[in-house]
């Protein structure tokens, strides 16, 4: 805003900042020589080291915001693998439970030269049995059932095969298709079996299922497991639903000799 003082040819101007002039027939002004306080005062602002300081206090604050997502994500996730990892034992652990227990006295194969029968074969690394199979698996009938730990590079792991009863032929086998993979991470591991000895009473624990015409009376898996796996394995006892000397007499054939 500019101030007239006076009028005509002597009119004097007077600006709002600077130093008025007289100019004949001209009114002007000149600008002072020094900064103008009143914008001067209009044109404060942060300096250069409070920005830095700003905007390293907005990196800091983002970056524990990063980390406590980041660390939250951890969390679930170490939470989901250790549900998963629960699961997995729970649900081979009643698997087996299920299968072995409604083991079944049928015969799959026959020694030609002395008509002997195999009803359950066992020794510390494998078993194979007849027994019916879920639903979800199975299509109706009796299946040959076999669970065998083998290697699997350091560690071992737990297997399953099946076929189906009829027709079984234990020659025409085809190895080269994969098994059912149960478990893995297994550091150590072995089955043992009970049975009736020969006083009529139940034996000790045994490594190898030795009268593979009778079934035994209680099977035990015994596993360890790898630190890596973080499972720990419930030792596993499953006491058969069959008479394990029921399948006494069935020497020749298929069927006991009437």
């Amino acid at each position: 805003m500019h101030l007239l003082r006076g009028t005509g040819r002597g009119a004097r101007e007077t600006g709002a900042c600077g130093n008025a002039v007289r100019v004949s027939g001209v009114v002007g002004t000149q600008a002072g020589d020094g900064p103008c306080p009143e914008l001067q005062g209009n044109q404060a602002g942060f300096t250069l080291i409070e920005l830095l300081v700003a905007m390293a206090l907005v990196a800091l604050l983002m970056t524990m915001i990063y980390e406590g997502l980041r660390s939250g994500q951890r969390a679930a996730e170490t939470g989901q693998a250790f549900i998963d990892r629960t699961n997995r034992v729970r649900i081979t652990h009643e698997f087996l439970r299920g299968q072995i227990s409604r083991l079944m006295p049928l015969p799959y194969k026959q020694d030609n030269t002395n008509g002997k029968l195999f009803i359950f074969e066992g020794d510390q690394e494998r078993i194979r049995f007849v027994g019916p199979m879920p639903g979800y698996l199975g299509f109706g009938g009796a299946y040959v059932q076999e669970l065998e730990l083998i290697r699997d590079g350091g560690a071992r792991s737990l297997v399953y095969r099946y076929w189906l009863l009829n027709g079984f032929d234990e020659k025409d086998i085809d190895t080269a298709e994969p098994p059912v993979l149960l478990l893995e991470g297994i550091r150590d591991a072995s089955f043992r079996f009970k049975g009736i000895n020969a006083e009529g009473k139940i034996s000790d624990w045994r490594s190898d299922w030795e009268d593979s015409q009778l079934t035994p009376l209680v099977v035990e898996l015994k596993m360890e497991m790898t630190r890596e796996s973080r499972m720990e394995w419930p030792i596993l006892e499953v006491v058969m639903m069959v008479d394990g000397g029921s399948t006494r007499g069935f020497n020749a054939g298929f069927f006991p000799s009437g």
